[in-house]
């Protein structure tokens, strides 16, 4: 009789949502901007349409774009305008417009975070001139809608010491973490089959409030990544050569003395390979030694100059104040002394710049 009663529920019971692929549309990536009727924002989705045919060199690439006051409700309508459901599991990528991420990034982050089919390893990233131009840019090497996006903002294919990546789950801990300040990479659309991302959006806990330029993004990267691969100038004698970073580390600490004035001390370690040489001298065990001192001393200048337009700026991208809260723990007290210590303090740089080879010259 139990047996019975059993398989009569589940005779009853109605079948799962599941669809089979044929019957989907993959999200790829996600463009939003104001829209044009205020209040209002312009959703655009990125679609990856399966062929099921594994020989096919090219994916066929679809986007909608649709107005409406919440990014639920254009969504929503956006589902009447394909014959396929939308899926959201392949989204890698958001895309705020550069207007929209000058007045708040918040609503955007927290339908992001609260969406229960979208991964928190997406990447999120500001869009120049608008998010849409730059979900239309389809480089000739891309054979997958919007792989090449992807690629370039989640480091798993170049290697660029100029592109910031920042995870969704990132960005949420630095708007509401207290000590840090989010930042987000910018995209430039160039034309519709390159883009470009080289430049570095420091936010408060709200907007844009300051862009870094590639070569501050190189230093910014340089001094919260290990293992930078990049080039660097040195100048010696008239002569202006770069050398290749093998091992990049950087360190930090805050001192408060009693007396005197507060300062974070850097510490800078590089090991490079010499790569370009425009005296055409031979390059010596000594010469290596003064160019690594050259490098070390522009090395020193630029990041300083970096930290100090930086802390004018009042945002704390590297999360010093909450290096600072975590040393002196008084939940009361912590915050307010930080922010009264912030704008006195100095810098302090020491860079070692080892350029132990001259390439494959000998």
């Amino acid at each position: 009789m139990f047996l019975l009663l059993i398989t009569i529920l589940l005779l009853l019971t109605a079948g799962c949502d599941f669809k089979d692929i044929d019957r989907r549309i993959f999200v790829v990536a996600m463009g939003i901007d104001p829209g044009e009727k205020e209040g209002n924002l312009k959703v655009s989705l990125k679609l990856a349409v399966p062929q099921g045919d594994i020989t096919k060199i090219d994916e066929k690439m679809q986007i909608l774009t649709e107005e409406s006051y919440s990014i639920s409700e254009a969504l929503r309508m956006m589902k009447s305008r394909v014959e396929k459901e939308l899926d959201y599991v392949h989204c890698k990528s958001i895309i705020m417009g550069e207007k929209l991420a000058e007045k708040d990034i918040r609503h955007v982050m927290d339908w992001a975070v609260r969406r229960r089919d979208i991964q928190l390893i997406l990447n999120f990233g500001v869009g120049r001139p608008e998010a849409l131009k730059v979900l239309n840019i389809k480089p000739q090497s891309e054979h997958i809608p919007s792989n090449s996006l992807i690629m370039a903002m989640s480091g798993e294919g170049t290697e660029s010491p100029f592109i910031a990546s920042v995870y969704s789950y990132q960005l949420m801990k630095n708007v509401f973490e207290v000590g840090i300040d989010p930042t987000l990479p910018i995209i430039e659309s160039q034309g519709t089959e390159q883009f470009l991302i080289n430049k570095l959006a420091l936010l408060d806990k709200q907007k844009i409030r300051l862009i870094l330029s590639p070569d501050e993004t190189r230093l910014f990267n340089l001094l919260t990544r290990r293992e930078l691969r990049t080039n660097l100038p040195a100048h010696y004698k008239g002569g202006m050569y770069q050398y290749y970073t093998e091992d990049t580390s950087a360190s930090y600490r805050i001192f408060t003395p009693e007396e005197g004035k507060p300062y974070i001390q850097y510490k800078v370690k590089l090991l490079g390979i010499l790569e370009e040489n425009s005296s055409q001298d031979i390059v010596t065990h000594q010469v290596l030694q003064q160019l690594s001192k050259a490098g070390g001393e522009e090395l020193k200048e630029g990041i300083e100059k970096l930290l100090v337009k930086i802390q004018r700026s009042g945002l704390d991208p590297f999360g010093w104040g909450l290096r600072y809260a975590s040393r002196h723990f008084n939940n009361d007290t912590e915050m307010r002394d930080w922010k009264a210590i912030y704008p006195k303090l100095e810098f302090k740089t020491l860079v070692d710049v080892d350029i132990k080879y001259s390439g494959m010259i000998k």
